[in-house]
C-alpha cells in the first residue's frame, strides 16, 4: 500500500521500490496521488501509475483536481489528452477484495470517505466504523500517520506501528492501519497469505 504522495512523483517511485523487494502482486495507492496545488506533473504521476499498474482509490485531493479539469481551470495544460480527467472518473472511492477493504479514510461511498480522518487520536471514530461495516482489515491513508486500530469483543485499541516488525493478524479480531504518507518515506505491505502487516519506511531518491 502506498498513501498520500501528493503529487511527488519521487515519493511515488520510491515507495515502489521499497515494496518491489518484496515481491508484491498488487500495488494499491490509498488516494491523493494528485494533488489540488501542487499539480503541475498529473500527467507524470498518471504515466508511472500506469507503468507499474497500480490499482487506486480517490483522495480529497484527486477529488478536487478531478472538478479542477471538468471546470477548465487548466486550460489545455497539463491534462493535454484529458488521460487524467478518465483516470479519475473510473477511480473508486473504495476498493473491496474480500472481507478487507482500501479507501483513502473513511470506508464509504461517499464524499464524506475523503475529508473525516479515521484517526484524531481517540478511538471513538474508529469504533463507529467497526460497529457499522463488515471488514475484518480496512486499509486507509489520510493521516499520514501510521496507526493501528485492533478491534476485539467490542473495544477499540490505538496503537504505533513500529517498521520492520509485522504485525500478524487474527480471524477473532479487526483492524483499521492507516499506512502513513509516502511524502514521510512510509508505505505498508499487505502479506495475505500470512496474514500480517508490515509498515516499511524508507528513504534516499531514486
Amino acid at each position: 500500500m502506498i498513501a498520500d504522495t501528493h503529487g511527488s512523483v519521487s515519493a511515488l517511485s520510491r515507495a515502489i521500490h521499497a515494496l518491489s523487494v518484496k515481491k508484491v502482486t498488487e500495488l494499491i495507492h490509498l488516494g491523493d496521488f494528485f494533488d489540488s496545488v501542487y499539480y503541475k506533473n498529473i500527467d507524470e504521476v498518471l504515466s508511472v501509475l500506469q507503468k507499474y499498474n497500480v490499482r487506486a482509490v480517490k483522495g480529497n485531493n484527486d477529488y478536487q483536481v478531478e472538478k479542477m479539469i471538468e471546470n477548465g481551470f487548466f486550460g489545455k495544460l497539463p491534462d493535454r489528452n484529458g488521460s487524467c480527467l478518465v483516470f479519475l472518473k473510473k477511480t473508486p472511492i473504495v476498493y473491496q477484495k474480500g472481507n478487507t477493504c482500501f479507501s483513502h479514510s473513511m470506508p464509504y461511498d461517499s464524499i464524506r470517505s475523503f475529508y473525516e480522518p479515521i484517526d484524531t487520536g481517540t478511538t471513538e471514530r474508529a469504533l463507529e466504523i467497526f460497529q457499522n461495516t463488515p471488514y475484518h482489515t480496512l486499509f486507509c491513508g489520510h493521516s499520514h500517520n501510521p496507526v493501528c486500530f485492533r478491534y476485539n469483543s467490542g473495544e477499540v485499541v490505538r496503537e504505533p506501528i513500529h517498521p520492520g516488525r509485522p504485525i500478524n493478524l487474527s480471524g477473532d479480531e479487526r483492524y483499521i492501519f492507516i499506512v502513513g504518507s509516502a511524502e514521510n518515506g512510509e508505505c505498508g505491505f499487505y502479506d495475505m497469505s500470512e496474514s500480517s502487516y508490515e509498515r516499511i519506511t524508507f528513504d534516499g531518491t531514486i
